[in-house]
């Protein structure tokens, strides 16, 4: 039962994921533990084939290139959890570094605490250095911070075991087919920025009475890429945020359910606007409230 596969979904990003393959080589695999690396490449046109050829020759843990062609997040997580040969599954996104120690943590949080699924914390990388406005609310977009939860290993409740980062979690490949894997109608497609596969995955086990442990010693770093860093990036992954909750969370509203959400969501956006005419520190963060809102509504 000791044995391991790790699924990184990949789509035109070869530069960093020849760094994430290269921090997999540095992992450490306890004796009697078995490791694959999956990389699920899903219709990419870079050089992601030639990367991970490369990785191949050079890596020392077996490495399986596989082709979805089925475009979206959801659809390659998916395909790991069908083609991996292992009893546990890490789920990694294709622009980390991850801890030398993950998959010895990992595994002592399974045995500690008879966990279904493994969660650890994501620290931030600025490859480019941090940007003035990126603080509040704009950071916490992107940052996973409700991933870290401390330097002490510890089984999670109910109300929180269901966030599962998901650049950075572990789960027994029993429970992923048990619970029919990734809805496919959440998570990015290409360039779209839907997302809540991870959190509806979470939602799902702890229904099922699956079991979440926290270890610190499953911590990764996550590059926060230039294209993550522009302000038009962090509006539209805000109103993205808004559409995936209310995928999710479907509900029938009324045309004057409608006109209520609406009149309020212009009420958000005049407080912004004021906010940018006063020049207040915490305008930006007012407006990607706002566009999250709009995005629920009418995303």
């Amino acid at each position: 039962m000791n044995s391991l596969s790790l699924i990184i979904p990949t789509f035109n990003r070869c530069s960093y994921l020849e760094q994430t393959l290269r921090s997999l080589d540095k992992l450490d695999v306890p004796s009697g533990i078995e490791v694959e690396v999956l990389v699920i490449d899903n219709n990419c046109r870079d050089l992601t084939a030639e990367v991970v050829a490369q990785a191949m020759k050079e890596c020392k843990l077996p490495i399986r290139h596989i082709v979805e062609t089925q475009q979206g997040l959801s659809y390659g997580r998916n395909r790991g959890i069908a083609e991996a040969r292992y009893h546990h599954l890490g789920f990694l996104d294709d622009d980390i570094l991850v801890s030398p120690k993950w998959v010895m943590s990992y595994f002592q949080a399974v045995r500690d605490f008879q966990a279904d699924a493994v969660v650890g914390p994501v620290f931030p990388i600025f490859e480019y250095g941090q940007p003035d406005f990126m603080h509040g609310r704009a950071l916490e977009i992107i940052s996973s911070g409700y991933s870290r939860k401390g330097e002490t290993a510890l089984l999670l409740p109910d109300n929180t075991a269901h966030e599962l980062p998901g650049c950075n979690f572990g789960v027994s490949r029993e429970m992923a087919l048990r619970l029919n894997g990734f809805n496919t109608q959440l998570g990015r497609v290409g360039k779209n920025l839907a997302a809540g596969e991870d959190t509806d995955f979470g939602l799902r086990l702890v229904a099922a009475g699956g079991r979440t442990a926290y270890h610190p010693g499953c911590w990764i770093k996550h590059v926060m890429a230039e294209e993550k860093l522009s302000q038009t990036y962090l509006r539209k992954r805000a109103y993205g945020l808004g559409a995936t909750v209310r995928r999710m969370k479907p509900s029938r509203l009324t045309m004057w359910d409608r006109l209520r959400r609406t009149l309020g969501a212009g009420r958000l956006w005049a407080f912004v606007f004021w906010s940018y005419l006063t020049r207040h520190p915490e305008a930006f963060n007012r407006e990607l409230n706002a566009r999250q809102a709009w995005g629920h509504l009418w995303g």
